[in-house]
């Protein structure tokens, strides 16, 4: 855990204008700015013509080191017989071009809604997705980073499957709750791995979204960020109606990144 932990914002909580968002972002303090590629109700493809070149610009202004392909959740990585969508490999494709132009680290693929590797069909058509989307990033010198609701045994296995070395499994301490899993137990079985991503993202699990209150609390929090050695934070709640709360949740994390006053230095 370091003070200099960078604290990210994600586009498609705060709206489907990407310029917007980043400057929505950047008055609320972030360090960064995690973009979604689009489609559907997502807002426009960033391969479009002109989207790219927006993104680009205002990349400048607050490094996008994360793109995520959500409309994956939407038509489905893969398909219930155990196979692959060509389809969605087909849209992270072209969002694997658009990473490498934005100069991002890490390609991120989330696995629910549609997507959701529940089933062993589906769990065997997600491996062979991943598989092949590895390969691609490796040849893009990107990571995959891969989400899902599953706890860290399943995940594990998932990953493990896929065996490629440029999987990561992103730890979300919401949609973990709501799994009824918990978060340092995913940080400790993952970590231990080797395959937790080193960027967390931290949200109220649904149950809670309506509180107003943050998820987890600060000792919760610097205890995960302990455990895990995080390099950055993506805050994940729902910002599109309340930006307030963007600059309350960043400013959570940075405390939490702070070394306790109670800690032995020695």
């Amino acid at each position: 855990m370091t003070a200099a932990l960078a604290v990210a914002a994600p586009q498609w909580r705060i709206g489907t204008d990407r310029s917007a968002a980043a400057r929505t972002a950047l008055a609320a303090g972030a360090d960064e700015l995690h973009l979604d590629f689009g489609g559907a109700h997502r807002g426009a493809l960033l391969c479009e013509p002109g989207e790219l070149r927006t993104a680009m610009a205002f990349a400048g202004d607050i490094p996008v080191p994360v793109l995520a392909v959500n409309h994956v959740n939407d038509i489905g990585l893969a398909r219930p017989r155990g196979v692959a969508n060509a389809a969605a490999l087909a849209l992270v494709e072209r969002a694997l071009e658009c990473a490498s132009s934005l100069g991002a680290r890490v390609l991120h693929i989330p696995g629910f809604r549609r997507s959701l590797p529940y089933t062993e069909g589906m769990r065997a058509g997600t491996v062979e997705a991943l598989r092949v989307l590895c390969g691609r990033a490796c040849a893009a010198g990107l990571t995959l980073a891969y989400e899902s609701p599953l706890g860290p045994g399943a995940s594990l296995a998932l990953a493990r499957a896929v065996d490629r070395p440029e999987l990561r499994l992103v730890l979300d301490t919401g949609n973990l709750l709501d799994a009824g899993e918990v978060p340092m137990e995913f940080a400790a079985s993952v970590g231990a791995a080797g395959l937790l991503l080193p960027d967390l993202h931290v949200k109220d699990p649904a149950r809670a979204a309506d509180s107003g209150g943050a998820t987890p609390a600060p000792d919760e929090l610097r205890n995960l960020l302990r455990r895990t050695g995080a390099r950055s934070v993506l805050v994940e709640n729902d910002y599109r109606c309340a930006v307030a709360r963007l600059r309350t949740d960043i400013t959570l994390c940075r405390t939490a990144a702070e070394p306790s006053p109670f800690e032995d230095d020695r």
